[in-house]
């Protein structure tokens, strides 16, 4: 199935015993072959089962331009034009080149849908800057990540938002961080903390931030973005990609790091803004989340100060982490290789898509949040890129792009 949808220009499972679930699918029965599936109806992108774009041609400075339906949707006097706006952006660049990397390249105005206003916080509601460092735009990450959509993604971090091999105990080779930043070794940014209310959520099974601690959640980063929506958009979909250095040390404890992509719209949720980026079983995007199988097969996990949560599955290998950080296998993770001669030192979830409702012609907001749980160890990071319209009905719900 291949669904209309347009960028803003125009976990295979783990098996521990905290995280049984499997993902979730965009639509069908629930059972995607893969165990991916959510439960939700055929066809969640619409009636057609591809983003449900309607057959009328209706062309209007406030719609934007759908994918192949022929129809100069947008009134701009060309049918079915994309523009890129992302090439060689600068990777220290400010909110505004973050979202041209995501794939937002007008500014909304009283005729046209576009970009209202972003810009990066320390913490959710906060106004103050974040860490030098937790934020970055990229052509590339690592030797085997490339972008969804354009010549550029952007990357969140607890730590540093950087690409780099940390396989020695040398600096690395795409960037000056030292050995180690994503494990024992961490960037300790030290800035941030607020996230929504609610938030630290446990995974299914496993347990919550410990309040011991005093604040649950450090070296917080918000992107947070208005916009305003297409009279004919129906959804908003992303591409993200969590990495996390936790993986297998603290698989299922109270310290797992999350990202969240915090929605407001008066289309989902009832009005109320939450998160729209989870698995099958509504866990948040963590080590626990279903999805996260790029990494080690049958390594012990969550061998740090907890009872072992079981052997690891990682269907989609360790490809994908080379030269990012997270594939450190000279590290010491205790008793974490369960006969594995090499554990890489860090996960992730590969590319994966969360869809939900919007309202056309409504101004939303979306904060793309990440941070520390319960310290500022260990770090995690999370790609993003993608950012587009859905034309037909949406049903919330996350799965790898099809």
């Amino acid at each position: 199935m291949k669904f209309a949808r347009i960028g803003l220009c125009g976990l295979a499972l783990i098996v521990v015993a905290c995280s049984g679930s499997k993902g979730s699918g965009f639509g069908g029965d629930g059972t995607n072959g893969d165990g991916t599936g959510n439960g939700s109806s055929p066809g969640a992108f619409g009636a057609n089962g591809d983003g449900g774009a309607s057959a009328v041609c209706d062309p209007n400075p406030s719609n934007y331009d759908v994918p192949g339906d022929g129809c100069d949707n947008d009134a701009d006097g060309t049918v079915d034009n994309a523009t890129s706006c992302d090439d060689a952006l600068p990777a220290t660049g400010d909110a505004s080149a973050f979202v041209q990397a995501l794939g937002v390249c007008q500014m909304a105005d009283d005729s046209h849908w576009g970009l209202v206003s972003a810009k990066y916080t320390n913490g959710y509601g906060d106004t103050g800057s974040p860490g030098a460092g937790q934020h970055s735009i990229r052509p590339a990450f690592g030797s085997g990540i490339t972008p969804q959509e354009g010549k550029s993604l952007g990357i969140i971090s607890t730590g540093y938002a950087s690409e780099y091999d940390n396989s020695s105990n040398t600096l690395g080779t795409k960037g000056s961080m030292h050995n180690g930043m994503f494990k024992q070794n961490s960037a300790g940014i030290g800035n941030g903390s607020k996230v929504p209310a609610g938030y630290p959520k446990a995974a299914s099974g496993c347990p919550g931030p410990d309040t011991l601690l005093g604040n649950p959640t450090n070296d917080v980063i918000d992107v947070s973005l208005t916009l305003k929506a297409p009279a004919n958009a129906q959804g908003i979909a992303f591409d993200f990609d969590f990495y996390s250095g936790e993986w297998p040390d603290f698989v299922c404890s109270s310290y797992n790091d999350s990202f969240i992509a915090f929605l407001s719209s008066s289309a989902f949720n009832g009005g109320k803004p939450d998160n729209m980026s989870f698995d099958s079983k509504n866990n948040p995007v963590s080590v626990n989340n279903g999805f996260f199988d790029r990494c080690t097969a049958g390594a012990d996990v969550g061998c740090s100060g907890n009872p072992l949560s079981g052997k690891s599955a990682c269907a989609g290998g360790t490809g994908e982490l080379a030269g990012t950080g997270f594939l450190d296998f000279q590290g010491d993770y205790g008793s974490c290789n369960g006969g594995v001669t090499k554990t890489s030192s860090g996960g992730a979830t590969g590319w994966l898509t969360s869809q939900a409702p919007v309202k056309g012609g409504e101004q939303i907001t979306i904060d793309f949040i990440i941070w520390n749980t319960g310290d500022e160890n260990y770090d995690s990071s999370v790609l993003l890129d993608h950012l587009t319209w859905v034309p037909g009905p949406v049903t919330a719900s996350t799965n790898r792009p099809r």
